[in-house]
């Protein structure tokens, strides 16, 4: 796609929406959709294809499931949940994290469908090209 970031490779990425519970987004949503269009899939694959509705729309996730192995990125959203650099922190400690990329994303540019869009696809190739944390 035109939004595709250029120089860098498909990546399986955890979305987290939320903390206690961990939370994330189902295949069919702007979010997943936004991040597909720079090449990035959202995990699990398995357990979010197809319309949700309600909880299976926004899964509780756990982080010992085997399809974290598969896990390149995970993104802490800035929105609903106000993830900051101290979960980064939290999360680089867990164990079950280590060789995963984890980083901030602003949650605005990538879920607020309509106004921010076209920036948000901006944002998210930005993102994809910087090897830093962003948000």
């Amino acid at each position: 796609t035109a939004a595709r970031a250029s120089n860098t490779p498909p990546k399986n990425v955890l979305y987290l929406i939320w903390k206690d519970p961990w939370m994330t987004v189902s295949a069919d949503t702007y979010i997943a959709n936004m991040l597909a269009t720079i090449g990035w899939r959202i995990l699990p694959r398995a357990a979010l294809q197809g319309p949700t509705e309600g909880a299976a729309r926004y899964p509780v996730i756990d982080f010992d499931a085997p399809w974290m192995a598969e896990v390149d990125t995970v993104l802490l959203s800035t929105e609903p949940y106000s993830f900051n650099d101290s979960h980064i922190e939290a999360l680089r400690a867990d164990g079950r994290m280590r060789g995963k990329t984890i980083r901030l994303i602003d949650g605005e540019m990538v879920s607020w469908y309509g106004s921010r869009a076209i920036a948000g696809l901006r944002y998210l190739v930005e993102l994809a090209e910087s090897p830093r944390s962003a948000h």
